[in-house]
């Protein structure tokens, strides 16, 4: 009689055992339905069925790994800004014959201005060898001048600008053996202003 209500007892356990089945998130163990706990043995373990895989390890019972973070992506690196780099550039400013009218320099002005800093502007007047050595030395100073005066109305600032004067002493072209009109034609490289622009951008 025992022996029958013993083996009835398994059956019945087995019965409930098989009623009972996890719930989709309990994957490999038994819970109760319909609250789906995980069933706990006398130790606090889970209750696995022998479907159980390491992969259905869950919180709180023994296998389960929590997943790692994901590592954050790298910043996006920033391109350096690009170091200064120094300049020199020449320009000539040249003159009409026996005038020191230094008319639109706007293009060296803005090209001043367009540096990240300027360092110097160097200004040397120039004359041809048409009249006295006084009078051309004076008229290459007049030039020099103006040419100054019209950078600085360009916004160029007064502190960068050295000048100098040479009068007819460092001609460009010696024009030998002409007169007249052709003469004074072929010295216009000798009235100038030569500007010499020192800087970094």
């Amino acid at each position: 009689m025992k022996k029958l209500a013993i083996a009835s007892g398994l059956v019945l356990a087995m019965g409930l055992a098989t009623g009972v089945q996890a719930h989709e998130q309990n994957a490999g163990y038994w819970d109760e339905t319909p609250n789906g706990t995980v069933w706990k043995t006398g130790t606090g373990g889970c209750w696995r069925h022998g479907f159980w895989k390491e992969e259905n390890a869950i919180d709180g019972c023994a296998g389960y790994k929590a997943p790692m973070a994901e590592a954050p992506a790298p910043a996006a690196e920033e391109d350096p800004a690009p170091a200064p780099m120094s300049v020199v550039e020449k320009h000539i400013v040249y003159f009409d014959f026996d005038s020191s009218d230094a008319g639109d320099v706007s293009d060296i002005s803005s090209y001043i201005n367009s540096l990240t800093t300027v360092t110097s502007v160097k200004l040397v007047g120039h004359a041809d060898r048409i009249g006295s050595n006084a009078y051309n030395d004076a008229l290459s100073q007049k030039r020099v001048e103006a040419v100054s005066a019209a950078l600085q109305s360009g916004g160029v600032s007064s502190s960068a600008i050295s000048t100098d004067a040479m009068g007819e002493g460092a001609p460009a072209k010696s024009c030998e053996g002409l007169r007249g009109a052709t003469l004074i034609d072929c010295l216009r490289a000798n009235r100038r202003v030569e500007v010499e622009i020192s800087g970094t951008k």
